[in-house]
């Protein structure tokens, strides 16, 4: 009868905590991925190294401390973890509205992250943990899929309103982040405080997650290089497509509305696909196209084309991301899954932060295009890297 009535009460809240972590990334892209690239340089007249230097700082905290914040999660619960750290991103992120001095917005972007890092934690382990028998593996779908409307749609909704001009609209930014920490306080005190099981001592706990790590340490370079390949394009890619393809804010808006729709739309039956023929031969094509469209994109320019290659670049990410998904799902130990999992995106974070003040600083000692370079031949290894690594079924599943 109780776990009727948590099912039930699951339909309620649910959304509460979608939305939450919802319009936290809103915030997040529309900051970071698309006000920080072009504000830093034509406001306030610095280089894009201090550009890539604030993305890092930001993604830098929030992988950091990702682990502890779970941790918090665990211990305190989500509602009074989530009611301290939001206050303190709120904070960062209103440094951004009144300074212009690069080491205060750095210092912004650091508060941001930490205030931030719980968020994911938060969501992922309530809803998992209180989602119905059969639903977990839509509830995380359901997940990915707010993530991404709530990060794309704040990187081109700011693309199109650009012209209001970047003090307003940073003040704006602040009054939306005001919704996470209201819905915060609606998370019911019932769900507030994890059950966690002693069934094993600690060091028990810590000699099997060490053992696992070591077990899986052949992917976890994969993990880093994959999410760096693609941070270091974060502080480049807007003034690219403005150099080379002559796109104002409006139009980059559009190019990313474009691509983020096909990513979004294609991840369910794309994630479908992945489990019942396996994920190697996803995350082999998802590779090399990504690779194969960063050259086209650098090489071969083309208006007309620009479009065309930003939906595939969507579809080659709607390959990538449910099938490492289902590369982990499939090899990570249910015992200590939690605990990989909070690693793994640790690592994938440690290459979202470094890839921005990478990627800045060999388009400032060298160009745009050998930074993209750089990235499509990441991208090319890690394609050849999962043809070799899966070459063989794992699990006993065909094709995987």
């Amino acid at each position: 009868m109780r776990n009727g009535f948590r099912e039930a009460y699951y339909r309620r809240f649910h959304w509460i905590l979608l939305s939450l972590i919802g319009s936290v990334d809103f915030v997040r892209g529309a900051l970071f991925i698309a006000l920080i690239p072009i504000y830093v340089p034509e406001q306030l007249r610095a280089t894009v190294f201090l550009s890539g230097a604030i993305i890092s700082a930001m993604y830098g905290a929030d992988t950091i401390f990702k682990p502890t914040a779970g941790w918090l999660v665990d211990y305190f619960g989500p509602r009074a973890t989530l009611l301290i750290s939001l206050p303190c991103a709120l904070l960062g992120l209103s440094f951004f509205l009144w300074s212009k001095s690069g080491a205060i917005l750095i210092l912004g972007a650091i508060l941001y992250g930490l205030g931030c890092a719980p968020v994911w934690p938060a969501v992922v382990s309530t809803l998992v943990e209180y989602s119905p028998t059969g639903e977990k593996a839509k509830t995380l779908s359901s997940i990915y899929v707010v993530w991404l409307l709530g990060m794309g749609s704040g990187a081109v909704l700011i693309n199109l309103v650009y012209h209001l001009g970047p003090k307003l609209l940073i003040a704006i930014l602040v009054g939306v982040f005001c919704i996470p920490l209201i819905l915060a306080l609606n998370i019911r005190k019932w769900i507030s405080r994890r059950r966690t099981t002693k069934e094993a001592s600690a060091g028990r706990h810590l000699l099997r997650m060490t053992r696992e790590i070591w077990n899986f340490r052949v992917l976890l370079p994969g993990a880093f290089t994959q999410t760096l390949a693609l941070g270091m394009l974060l502080p480049l890619l807007q003034p690219f497509c403005k150099q080379v393809y002559g796109l104002n804010q409006r139009a980059y808006g559009i190019l990313m509305l474009a691509g983020g729709l096909i990513t979004i739309a294609m991840l369910v039956p794309i994630g479908k696909m992945v489990d019942r023929f396996g994920y190697r031969t996803f995350l082999v094509v998802g590779f090399f196209l990504g690779g194969t469209l960063l050259v086209a994109i650098n090489h071969y320019p083309n208006h007309l084309l620009i479009y065309p290659y930003a939906i595939l670049l969507g579809i080659s990410y709607a390959f990538i991301l449910p099938a490492w998904n289902g590369l982990l799902a499939n090899r990570l130990p249910s015992e200590v899954r939690a605990s990989l999992y909070s690693i793994i995106m640790s690592i994938e974070g440690l290459g979202v932060a470094a890839g921005p003040v990478i990627g800045g600083k060999l388009g400032e000692l060298f160009s745009y295009s050998f930074t993209f370079g750089v990235s499509a031949t990441a991208l090319f290894i890690m394609g050849a890297f999962y043809l070799i690594l899966l070459r063989r079924p794992q699990g006993g599943r065909a094709g995987n």
